[in-house]
């Protein structure tokens, strides 16, 4: 099983490495992101496409082997800080923090389940 990062935090966070997508409500960009850190709070990620810190998003995570027939888990969620990575080769990357909300029981059922797997 992933070991949670010690923290304080209201979460236990996973180094679990995933693809998500992200879409703001205008739906203007879609970006994909590649999480790696995650718990059932929020997510840690990177990107090619800034969000600035408020920003609301809707998040598809790709959840391999969840066994879920439903395809991926769509969350709410909104940024809570976005930085701006170094790049020598010109090629931007951003790094997201991004906090969930307003999760129904059985999508946190569902993340949970996917958390607690080896």
């Amino acid at each position: 099983m992933a070991k949670p990062t010690i923290e304080r935090r209201a979460h236990a966070r996973f180094q679990k490495s995933l693809e998500v997508e992200g879409t703001p409500p205008n739906g203007d960009a879609t970006a994909m992101m590649i999480a790696s850190d995650l718990s059932l709070g929020g997510l840690y990620c990177t990107s090619t496409t800034p969000f600035p810190e408020m920003t609301r998003l809707s998040v598809r995570l790709n959840l391999p082997g969840d066994g879920e027939r439903n395809g991926p888990l769509e969350i709410d969620a909104v940024v809570v800080r976005e930085q701006k990575l170094a790049s020598a080769t010109g090629n931007s990357r951003y790094e997201l923090a991004l906090f969930f909300m307003g999760m129904t029981d059985p999508q946190r059922e569902r993340l949970a389940r996917f958390l607690a797997q080896a």
